[in-house]
């Protein structure tokens, strides 16, 4: 005989399997809830850790820039004391010999004086770019007369823009800048030599100057040379190689590479724009709170 299902059971079962199914579902978003908060906190956790390994990391490279910037300082007072003994002798030795035998012979001691001269100021300059590196380098900063520090670069490579015929353009401007002096003219001294080697005999570079509209100052060294490639230019901007053989009467090697991290340290930049066949200008940038006026 079949069975009978009052209408009481077939409501109590309904209501019996909605409870199921809302406990189901209750129990499903639960799980979900939970396994969202382990994936949170996992992430949280890795994140952490993340965080950790990366401070350790800078802590470790920050150790190694301090440990190298020391062994660089160690190595130059070594190697400064017997370059400069070399020079100091170098130069008793041509005077000796310009006294004992006037108009003699005395070229051996001023090459030897050079190279000495010359290596003791590429030390000096890898142990610059190894103090900036490390953070170590403070800038000096005092009101200017730019056109004082133009004229003095100017008068350094005046005997030799004269013996190999090449004019020098600027027109003095009367600006006046903050800046640090003694760095400033040493990326002007720089920049001018690498000009006059570029420049043919009988050619010419234009010192140009101008005020941007933001307030910045923008001055560029022109030369007359056959400008450079891009491998050229990024090569001569890097602390280490050079695009061309470097005289040791005229530049230093590292100077480029000094021009620009100078310039950053002070908030301004240092870059070569270029044209194969065309010159290269060296562009040096002064930010607006570099600059104080300009007549």
């Amino acid at each position: 005989m079949p069975s009978v299902v009052t209408p009481e059971i077939s409501s109590s079962r309904a209501k019996r399997g909605s409870y199921l199914r809302r406990y189901v579902a209750r129990y499903e978003r639960q799980c979900e809830e939970d396994e969202a908060e382990l994936a949170l906190r996992r992430s949280r956790d890795e994140a952490q850790r993340a965080a950790e390994r990366a401070r350790e990391a800078q802590a470790e490279a920050e150790a190694a820039t301090r440990a190298k910037a020391a062994f660089m300082a160690t190595m130059s007072r070594e190697l400064s004391a017997p370059l400069a003994a070399i020079v100091g002798l170098a130069q008793t030795l041509q005077a000796e010999q310009a006294a004992a035998s006037p108009g003699g012979q005395t070229a051996a001691a001023a090459e030897i004086g050079s190279v000495a001269a010359h290596l003791r100021d590429l030390i000096g300059d890898v142990l610059e770019l190894a103090r900036i590196g490390a953070g170590e380098t403070a800038l000096v900063e005092e009101d200017l007369n730019l056109d004082s520090i133009i004229a003095d670069s100017l008068n350094a490579i005046d005997a030799r823009a004269q013996a190999k015929g090449v004019t020098v353009n600027f027109c003095p401007t009367a600006t006046r800048v903050r800046s640090d002096g003694k760095r400033l003219r040493r990326i002007f001294d720089d920049v001018l030599m690498h000009a006059l080697r570029s420049t043919p005999t009988g050619g010419g570079i234009a010192i140009e100057l101008f005020e941007e509209r933001e307030g910045g100052l923008m001055l560029s060294v022109i030369d007359g040379g056959a400008g450079m490639t891009p491998t050229e230019v990024n090569a001569a901007l890097q602390p280490v190689g050079a695009s061309a053989p470097i005289e040791r009467a005229d530049t230093r090697q590292l100077s480029l590479a000094l021009a620009k991290a100078f310039m950053e340290l002070q908030g301004g930049q240092f870059f070569i724009e270029t044209v194969p066949g065309s010159g290269t200008a060296a562009c040096i940038y002064l930010p607006p709170r570099s600059v104080r006026r300009s007549a």
